[in-house]
């Protein structure tokens, strides 16, 4: 599979990163105990929480995994556990389909007329991106949830900032702007995902950070991707069809080893 690294691909939910922007720097220390952490947290979340499906643009750029990741995506995210990813190349049809259902995730590589079944999205997904998260969590990163159904077990204040634990270990970091809290970047599975450009408290832009392991010395994170989202429709009934894929039968199946040998896929620009 030695032509996967120079496929165009393109995601329908925005990521757009910043590899050389700077740097959120979240509190540190104890904080101060907040009792009205779940009031707030609540009120926060409100929007995200009522998602229950996304069609969205996303225009992806930073790195994954180590490789350069640059293009559009046509996306459509839905609960329970359904997406349809589409790599939209500079011309023609679409570079890539991975679509997932809760009856399973099929990842078809137009140009190399390859495809993988029988693996669960979120080892697809990762095989793209260097990230791992299935169709749940990509709905709740994009949308601002942070986590799918989150659930705030205690907060601390840190000036204008609140921290929230939520279930699983997931923490999320609200802040005030223009007059009432976002929640504008939280941690979860080692990973720091900043938020920005909200609109009715659902972000626009999100970036998605790893640290590099064993290394304190300012090196680049082994991913940093960020996504920006456009054309964004919520809570839209989804077309019958839209988590199943039609395979021609002259495509040949390719397994998951061959995926991660090649690594994260680098993302020519889609200049439109």
């Amino acid at each position: 599979m030695s032509g996967i690294r120079g496929l165009s691909i393109c995601f329908a939910a925005a990521l757009a990163a910043g590899c050389g922007s700077s740097r959120l720097v979240l509190p540190d220390g104890p904080g101060t105990p907040y009792p009205e952490f779940a009031r707030l947290f609540d009120a926060v979340v409100s929007e995200c929480r009522a998602v229950r499906s996304v069609e969205t643009m996303i225009a992806l750029s930073g790195r994954g995994g180590g490789a350069g990741l640059r293009g559009r995506i046509r996306a459509g995210l839905a609960a329970p556990g359904s997406m349809r990813l589409e790599g939209l190349a500079p011309f023609g049809a679409p570079a890539f389909y991975l679509v997932a259902s809760p009856a399973g995730a099929t990842l078809w590589l137009t140009r190399e007329a390859r495809v993988v079944t029988g693996v669960p999205a979120t080892d697809l997904f990762a095989s793209l991106t260097g990230i791992r998260f299935g169709p749940d969590d990509l709905r709740a990163v994009l949308t601002g949830c942070l986590v799918p159904d989150p659930r705030p077990t205690g907060g601390r204040r840190y000036g204008d900032w609140v921290a929230v634990d939520l279930a699983g270990g997931a923490v999320a970091w609200l802040r005030r702007i223009d007059g009432g809290h976002h929640l504008v970047a939280g941690t979860r599975d080692d990973l720091t995902i900043e938020y920005g450009e909200f609109q009715r408290r659902l972000p626009r832009r999100v970036r998605v950070r790893s640290d590099t392991a064993g290394d304190d010395r300012g090196a680049e994170p082994l991913t940093d991707l960020t996504a920006r989202l456009s054309q964004v429709n919520l809570n839209v009934a989804p077309v019958p069809g839209a988590f199943s894929l039609a395979v021609p039968p002259d495509v040949e199946p390719a397994t998951l080893e061959e995926l991660r040998g090649a690594g994260p896929l680098e993302v020519p620009v889609d200049p439109t």
